[in-house]
């Protein structure tokens, strides 16, 4: 039977570590600025994508997650992504959106110590419809992966597609 609990411990750490990485990259500067050329880089300032995928992880991804421990189904209509509460959470400033987006993705790394004894391939009702616990977890995974390769894109290639418009080549 496979580990499913020991392989998302090291990887929801790698990839929370990898998110906050990503977002390091990005000169502090544009942190909390729309990117330049919306199409390659996202509509989403670096610092929205550490906000939103730290909601989605309080949420939606943890209560998922503790409906295996007999919690009850998430309401996905309760989380606040939207324009109004970004604007209000922006305020709090970088810093603390990281350590948020940190403190979250530890506790759901701490619950995998309790999960452990479940069933990773029975499926239970979600937010997806019937879908085992293995599958929640994957989703959190790659909601991560998607966003840091967002960021990653930004540290990359921001300041170069922002000298190409200066010099009006894009």
């Amino acid at each position: 039977m496979f580990d499913w609990a020991n392989w998302f411990r090291s990887h929801l750490q790698a990839s929370g570590e990898g998110l906050v990485w990503a977002f390091a990259r990005i000169d502090p500067r544009y942190h909390l600025s729309l990117p330049p050329a919306p199409p390659s880089l996202g509509e989403w300032s670096p610092a929205r994508h550490v906000w939103h995928v730290t909601g989605y992880e309080r949420w939606i991804a943890l209560p998922s997650m503790c409906q295996w421990l007999g919690g009850p189904l998430p309401d996905g209509n309760a989380w606040p992504n939207d324009d109004a509460a970004w604007s209000q959470a922006q305020d709090a400033g970088c810093q603390s959106l990281t350590a948020a987006f940190q403190e979250i993705r530890q506790q759901q790394i701490d619950l995998l110590d309790q999960l452990s004894a479940v069933d990773w391939d029975e499926p239970h009702e979600t937010l997806w419809g019937d879908k085992p616990l293995s599958m929640v977890v994957t989703k959190t995974y790659q909601h991560t992966l998607e966003h840091c390769n967002t960021l990653l894109r930004m540290g990359l290639w921001w300041e170069d597609i922002e000298r190409r418009q200066s010099a009006g080549a894009v």
